[in-house]
């Protein structure tokens, strides 16, 4: 082998043992893990800031899901990170046009690139379905969706008729973060001390408060 390529292998090989390997240098996440967490509240307050009146929430907090192990068992550094909020009004049926126009019009002002609004089945809302979900983008990256169930939460109740109320859930994800633990996203906050628990202690998501406005 000629001088001049042994040196080059020799400089490339240099040059992946001082920054961690070929591998690590292709998996390159979108952005850190302090970016992600930081994207992730400002897309929720973002989305919740514009209702008005404010309506309190539980905080299901950051989940953090590890990217798969690459082939020679080198970890990933990407994540997907996801957050979500759940209201604790319960909203009236008659207030679920609003309180979807007022996130809407909250993306809107922000410059979220909003979606339309959809059930289950992928069909626009026209306001006769129980369940509707819409979903923005962040000039940032985050992927923000709110969905507003009108269903019987009763898994006994059967899928007869709607609920006397519906509920509401904000949640935001960053895909291909990169990977950070609870130094980054810190521990889950504790339960409101109002807020209702189930007969094992866990915190009860049912929606139970009743707002002046939206529950009416």
């Amino acid at each position: 082998m000629a001088a001049g390529g042994l040196a080059l292998l020799l400089a490339l090989g240099g040059y992946g043992w001082a920054t961690g390997g070929w591998l690590p240098r292709l998996d390159r996440p979108v952005m850190t893990a302090e970016q992600a967490r930081d994207r992730i509240d400002g897309a929720l307050h973002g989305s919740m800031d514009g209702v008005a009146p404010a309506v309190p929430y539980l905080d299901d907090w950051y989940d953090v899901g590890r990217g798969d192990p690459h082939w020679d068992g080198e970890a990933s550094r990407y994540s997907l990170v996801s957050r979500s909020w759940r209201v604790r009004v319960r909203l009236a049926p008659g207030r679920r046009d609003e309180f979807l126009a007022a996130v809407t019009a909250s993306w809107q002002q922000r410059g979220y690139r909003v979606g339309p609004a959809l059930d289950p089945a992928g069909t626009p809302y026209d306001g006769r379905q129980d369940r509707v979900t819409r979903s923005a983008t962040t000039p940032d990256g985050v992927f923000v969706t709110v969905t507003l169930d009108g269903r019987p939460q009763d898994p006994e109740a059967g899928p007869g008729g709607s609920a006397p109320y519906v509920t509401v859930v904000v949640a935001a994800t960053v895909a291909d973060a990169e990977y950070g633990g609870t130094s980054v996203y810190g521990k889950r906050p504790p339960l409101p001390a109002d807020a209702p628990r189930r007969a094992d202690g866990g915190p009860d998501r049912t929606p139970s408060v009743d707002d002046p406005y939206w529950s009416h």
